[in-house]
């Protein structure tokens, strides 16, 4: 696992990963990601979200991009649906600038794979564009990723977010869970980059605030 990364230093390469199971239906799957019960939506938020006072925020490290992109997401917060299979994640924070000042009407692209590792790649499952409110907050209600095979080892389980931003260079990164066993000797993980989620009702709570 690298303990840093450049801005944009791992993008030229997304397109040597070796990812034959990720296209959607792939039967190969790690273990522990069996279906939980659902975590029921609702219309506010998980905040209060607490501000950085310091006078200097850290941007977020840049991590590859992948293959699966794809523009055009429909705009929603919720990207998980009622038939969905798979651990209910609530994911939130707050987007900061460097002088840690919240950024409202930010756009936050996010996709991954869903619970068996695959792709959706004709359609829009576990993809969506988000804005940041007022106060530079955001929350996306998901599911937590299936692993799937790069090569000969699994990916750690991970979410893809580009974070556009007035006037700031875009991000492109990945978020990662703390614990994951296939954390340790990925080649693409950056500490930073790690969450920490808690058990909440089911499913998982999980908070990232993004610096651009």
């Amino acid at each position: 696992m690298s303990t840093s990364i450049s801005r944009r230093g791992f993008l030229l390469g997304a397109g040597a990963l070796l990812l034959p199971a990720a296209c959607r239906g792939a039967s190969v799957r790690a273990d522990g990601l069996l279906p939980t019960p659902h975590v029921p939506d609702d219309d506010q938020p998980p905040g209060p979200f607490p501000v950085d006072q310091r006078s200097a925020c850290t941007a977020t490290a840049d991590n590859i991009e992948g293959p699966f992109y794809k523009a055009g997401a429909p705009s929603r917060a919720t990207l998980v649906g009622e038939r969905d299979r798979g651990e209910r994640l609530v994911l939130s924070g707050v987007v900061l600038s460097t002088l840690c000042k919240p950024i409202a009407n930010a756009t936050l692209d996010i996709w991954h794979a869903d619970a068996r590792g695959g792709y959706d790649n004709d359609g829009w499952g576990m993809r969506g564009t988000l804005v940041t409110d007022a106060l530079g907050r955001y929350t996306i209600r998901t599911l937590v990723p299936g692993r799937y095979l790069n090569g000969k080892r699994y990916r750690p389980a991970h979410i893809h977010v580009k974070v556009r931003a007035t006037k700031r260079e875009e991000l492109t990164t990945q978020l990662y869970f703390d614990g994951d066993p296939y954390i340790d000797g990925d080649p693409f993980v950056v500490s930073s980059l790690v969450m920490t989620h808690q058990r909440d009702g089911g499913g998982r709570r999980a908070t990232f605030d993004f610096v651009v």
